[in-house]
């Protein structure tokens, strides 16, 4: 005799079975797509808040010689802007088929599978990388890499042939171990003057090509070092502060570059630090409650709320032009 299942029966077999794959999928960690290495991710917030107001203030005024008998004292004074970032929901969920769930019900130990769920979350963490990296055209987001309010500076032509980039699309290095270093340190300490020397960029992204070149060649010749592990040890940001520098290859790089060699690679360097830098995720990727969307499947909705990249100064990022030749 065949056994027949309900439409209760296998709803509450796909909300019982769909809480257990989501909590084993949370805690699944995806780290080729890991945004929050890139930046500090601010879910503080109340997860459905329209947007978010920042108010940033600045210190003004100099302390003089005075005489005792004079009026006109110095003063200090205080100046307050205010930026506004929208939040906007996104969502990915997945499904189960009428097939799947009634064949997991007639097995004794029966599980449905989580390979849906695995796909809801990797699609979520992918869609969460682009945004942090590059922003939305959409909805009107810059990213770390694409923001407008940077001025991009080309790098220096004093490579073989007054060449700018490091290496060309044939694999030809053009540019010394001497020369690339000098190239990175410009951008840690473009922020330092930039900020007064308050700060040094701390992080440094760069095209996988231009990652792969420092990480390989070696420095001089004795070979005991590769440009990345001489540039690990002296570059001014750790000399100046006991702290290492962060290099991370962003694939997306190889053709950001709009100064002067448009659609070449770009270097970005800037200070990952919260009170210059974050990524709005008010409401994190969630799935909601099981319901049967038709005669035949379950659905289990996931959604989230980000405002994508807000930069409360553009003082504290340096973009590096044209280190990369324009792909052929």
């Amino acid at each position: 005799m065949q056994h027949m299942i309900n439409d209760a029966q296998a709803l509450a077999f796909v909300q019982g079975q769909a809480f257990k794959v989501n909590q084993t999928v949370y805690e699944t960690r995806f780290p080729d797509w890991d945004f929050s290495r890139l930046v500090f991710v601010d879910s503080s917030g109340p997860a459905w808040s329209p947007g978010v107001m920042t108010y940033m203030s600045d210190l003004t005024g100099a302390a003089k010689f005075q005489s005792a008998g004079a009026k006109d004292v110095p003063l200090a004074d205080v100046s307050q802007t205010m930026q506004q970032q929208s939040m906007h929901l996104a969502a990915i969920g997945y499904q189960y088929n009428i097939e799947e769930v009634n064949t997991a019900l007639n097995i004794v130990g029966g599980t449905l599978p989580n390979r849906r769920a695995r796909a809801a979350r990797m699609a979520y963490t992918k869609f969460m990388w682009d945004i942090t990296l590059q922003g939305s055209a959409e909805k009107g987001m810059k990213g770390l890499i694409n923001n407008s309010n940077v001025t991009p500076v080309a790098a220096a032509n004093d490579g073989t042939g007054s060449a700018r980039h490091w290496i060309s699309n044939a694999g030809v290095v053009t540019k010394t171990a001497a020369q690339i270093l000098r190239d990175i340190n410009q951008a840690l300490t473009g922020t330092n003057v930039a900020t007064s020397t308050v700060e040094y960029a701390d992080t440094i992204l760069l095209p996988v090509d231009a990652y792969n070149l420092i990480a390989s060649t070696p420095f001089n010749a004795l070979g005991a070092d590769t440009i990345l592990s001489w540039l690990l040890k002296t570059n001014v940001y750790t000399l100046a502060t006991g702290r290492p520098l962060t290099v991370r290859a962003v694939p997306a790089l190889r053709t950001a570059s709009t100064q002067t060699v448009v659609g070449g690679g770009r270097l970005v360097a800037y200070k990952n630090d919260e009170n210059y830098v974050r990524l709005h995720l008010p409401m994190p990727h969630q799935f909601l409650n099981v319901y049967q969307d038709g005669p035949l499947s379950f659905q289990v909705p996931g959604i989230f709320r980000t405002g994508g990249i807000e930069l409360m100064t553009t003082a504290t990022f340096y973009y590096l032009d044209g280190i990369l030749e324009v792909p052929a």
